[in-house]
């Protein structure tokens, strides 16, 4: 079972309640469950437990595994201090401690479960499918909607979708500012759009805490990665980028990179070879029949040695990692391969400052911008990844290591908000105009059900959908009230059902 079907295990209570006992013997009631995260940190926040007859308040981490809590090494970060509950399905009893020295309660949920892990499983993917089929309240009613106010209703729900994603990335930003004054004692190289008397807009820091260009370079890597891991990867993608962070290469290219007198450059291969190693998807030589993938894999493992100093991180587990299912271009192999390539450009090309560069340019159109942008992005060829999308088979076809629809996708979910809150931060007015510019004409994305129930439903051809944006609005519109049953906030819910 996949911790996301967990999650909705815990939200959905299906399990029985009334007998719950923690692994020492605690009775356990559920009075909140708790408000999913999508962010950094523990899985539901807010919840409220009464173990043992005392009433608690706080987050709960899920795991699989008993034992995932200390691989994850959630034993030493602190954004685990607030866990009141740590919820697994298998596993033996075991203590699970916080980095504050805390024991916390642990439930096992397997012997209460309602029905067996297949069976769950299986009724959460019928209810998936069925929700995204479903028809929305108005479908039958909305052809009264004005055009215009269908076109208005999508434009202001995009900016709400994208101001939803530009808090979540301040508040991620705001935790890996935190993370690094544990970490550093020097000072950093520091990176402002005109100078760095720019007063902030909101959040904890003063102006030279924002103003650190490595924490801006980690919350891109991880967005990024979010991106790249699509839908059944992104948490251990953004995990991983966690783990092997800008900082730590930074530090280890620093320091570790030498070979007898001469001073050995980092590359992309060397960067691949600490992604592939941590993830724990790196296979030994002897597992593929194949000739090239025993060249290449033997090439990691040697630029792994190239790296003098240890690179001591707790790897991720294989079984973290989901391939199916999942079409091959989406595999995360070949998404950690277009990784490597982005986090070199990074910390070597000075990829943020050129991002930043570009959409704050004066004379350049909209169109030249979204080309230039793409061309940062591209990962360009591979002689490997070109012709695989895993270690274990070759392709005869070349393709590309990420094509023309993903960095779209990392422009329009990623970018966008990423400089819009870099913009707002430093009162760049100017900045986040051009970025707003660019978002109303980058091209559509990959099409998928919920947007084509919307367009079914309720577009139903009355306007022209040509862009991204419009996506985006269609999707904030079905998450945020359709399926929330929010008709009485939605503007086509007050057309079509008046007071």
């Amino acid at each position: 079972m996949h911790e996301d079907l967990l999650r909705h295990l815990w939200s959905k209570q299906m399990f029985d309640t009334t007998r719950l006992v923690t692994t020492d013997g605690l009775t356990l009631h559920i009075l909140d469950a708790g408000t999913l995260s999508r962010t950094s940190g523990p899985d539901f926040r807010n919840a409220r437990l009464q173990i043992d007859g005392t009433v608690y308040t706080g987050d709960i981490e899920f795991h699989r595994n008993i034992e995932d809590w200390e691989l994850h090494n959630h034993q030493y970060d602190r954004n685990y201090n607030s866990v009141i509950l740590h919820v697994v399905l298998l596993g033996k009893a075991r203590p699970t401690q916080s980095e504050s020295g805390r024991i916390i309660p642990t439930i096992i949920l397997e012997p209460f479960l309602s029905a067996s892990v297949t069976d769950i499983g299986d009724h959460l993917s019928r209810e998936e499918y069925s929700s995204r089929h479903r028809q929305i309240p108005c479908a039958p009613n909305n052809d009264v909607v004005q055009t215009e106010i269908l076109q208005y209703w999508i434009r202001t729900l995009y900016r709400e979708r994208l101001q939803e994603k530009i808090n979540r990335m301040h508040e991620r930003l705001d935790h890996i500012i935190v993370d690094l004054q544990r970490t550093i004692n020097e000072p950093q190289d520091h990176y402002a759009p005109n100078n760095e008397d720019f007063p902030i807009l909101t959040g904890t820091f003063d102006n030279s805490q924002y103003n650190q260009r490595i924490a801006w370079e980690q919350l891109l890597y991880e967005e990024v990665m979010d991106c790249l891991g699509y839908s059944n990867n992104r948490q251990p993608m953004k995990l991983l980028a966690e783990r092997v962070s800008i900082f730590r290469l930074s530090e280890l290219f620093r320091t570790s990179l030498k070979g007898g007198t001469n001073e050995i450059l980092p590359n992309t291969h060397h960067i691949e070879a600490l992604l592939f190693r941590t993830s724990d998807l790196l296979p030994a030589i002897d597992e593929t029949d194949d000739i090239d993938s025993k060249v290449y894999i033997h090439s990691l493992y040697a630029a792994w040695k190239e790296l003098h100093t240890p690179f001591s991180v707790p790897p991720l587990q294989q079984s973290d990692w989901n391939f199916s299912p999942t079409r091959p271009g989406n595999f995360p192999t070949i998404r950690l391969a277009a990784a490597s390539v982005f986090v070199f450009n990074l910390l070597q090309r000075s990829l943020f400052r050129s991002i930043i560069t570009v959409i704050e340019g004066r004379y350049s159109s909209l169109q030249s911008k979204i080309n230039q942008l793409t061309v940062l992005l591209d990962a360009g060829d591979h002689s490997y990844w070109n012709y695989h999308y895993s270690f274990t088979e070759a392709t005869h076809k070349k393709h590309s290591v990420l094509g023309a629809a993903r960095i779209n996708d990392i422009i329009v979910n990623t970018i966008i908000p990423f400089v819009c809150l870099y913009g707002a931060i430093f009162r760049n007015e100017l900045l986040v105009e051009q970025c707003l510019n660019i978002a109303t004409e980058l091209p559509l994305l990959e099409d998928n059900s919920i947007l084509r129930t919307m367009k079914s439903q309720l577009v139903k051809a009355r306007i022209p959908l040509s862009f991204a944006f419009q996506q985006q609005g269609l999707l904030q519109l079905y998450k945020r009230y359709c399926v929330a049953n929010g008709c009485s906030e939605c503007r086509i819910g007050k057309e079509v059902f008046p007071r």
